[in-house]
Parts: C-alpha cells; sequence; structure tokens
C-alpha cells in the first residue's frame, strides 16, 4: 500500500516552486540590505540539502533563506526549506577587511522525502518539520557576494515515525542581483 495517492506526489514535486513563485511575487524590499544593496542573491549550497540556495533581505537584519536540493546523508530525498533568520550580530565590519561578519539565528519549516530498502521493499514518505538555523555570513562590500555557513538543529514529523530530531549543516554563497 502507497501512503500517499499520485495527487499528492504531483503536489510535493511542485509546491517548491510554487512557493519560491509567491514570496518572489511579494515586491521587492524597500530597504534591502543584501551585498551592494541587493535584495535578493542565488547560489549553491552542500551539506543538507546541497542544491540551490536563495536569500531575500528584507532590511539590514532581517531576512528570508531558503533551499532546495537532494538530501546528503543515506535515506535523504529531495528536501527544500525556509527560515526567517535574523543578523542579531555583526562581528566584523568593513574597517580592514572589505566584508561584513555577521551572526544569525532564525526559525522556519522544511520539507522533504526519504526512501530506503528494506527486506526486499521500497519504503518512502514525505516529511515535514521546523528548524532552527544558527549561522555565520560573510556579506561583501566590493562585490555581489556572500559566503555562510550554518548548523540547524530540526525536528522532523515524518511517516512511520512520529517526531525524529535531527542536525542539518550547509556552507555556500550566492550572488546577489
Amino acid at each position: 500500500m502507497k501512503p500517499f495517492g499520485p495527487g499528492a506526489r504531483r503536489l510535493a514535486r511542485r509546491w517548491p516552486v510554487l512557493l519560491l513563485l509567491l514570496l518572489l511575487g511579494t515586491g521587492q524590499p524597500a530597504l534591502a540590505q543584501g551585498p551592494q544593496g541587493k535584495p535578493f542573491g542565488l547560489g549553491l549550497t552542500l551539506g543538507e540539502p546541497a542544491g540551490l540556495s536563495a536569500k531575500l533581505w528584507f532590511d539590514s537584519k532581517s531576512a528570508l533563506d531558503m533551499a532546495f536540493g537532494y538530501g546528503f546523508f543515506p535515506h535523504s530525498g529531495p528536501a527544500f526549506f525556509v527560515d526567517y533568520v535574523f543578523h542579531v550580530f555583526t562581528l566584523v565590519r568593513p574597517r580592514r577587511v572589505p566584508f561584513y561578519l555577521k551572526l544569525y539565528m532564525g526559525a522556519g519549516a522544511k520539507a522533504g522525502v526519504w526512501y530506503y530498502r528494506r527486506n526486499d521493499a521500497d519504503r518512502h514518505g514525505f516529511g515535514i518539520g521546523i528548524r532552527f538555523p544558527i549561522g555565520l555570513t560573510m556579506v561583501f562590500t566590493s562585490a555581489p557576494f556572500d559566503v555562510f555557513l550554518e548548523i540547524v538543529p530540526s525536528m522532523a514529523f515524518v511517516n512511520p515515525d512520529p517526531v525524529y530530531f535531527d542536525f542539518d549543516a550547509a556552507l555556500g554563497g550566492r550572488f546577489y542581483f
């Protein structure tokens, strides 16, 4: 017996794209403070998940951080997350170096597919969860680019296990438009 019908599987494949289009269509932030004042960044992330990363700055302290990719660990599949992050402290200012180094924290949601083979039968499921990212971002002043490193304690609600505690980690960079 399959836990999800074809309609649910079709929606699970398309909802990250629909959410991204909805977020991008909400208008450009007036006081965005990404690298060189550019509000939207797109790049790559390595870790959990490995894939595309996007960030939309609202002001100099808050942003929406998103990623879509494929899980790195065994039994992982396609994954998507969206976090609201708040840059709580600037560790390094661009006096002698060409970048800001900011500490950020936030909260968000994740969704993904997991699978594994057991007793010659494929098992899979769809899970949703909550995330609490903590990271550092290096925002360059002379180029429209940033680099980030984060660790993310998370809790997923998956089928068949009721609750699954996890730690994600990622290293990546984004180019800003």
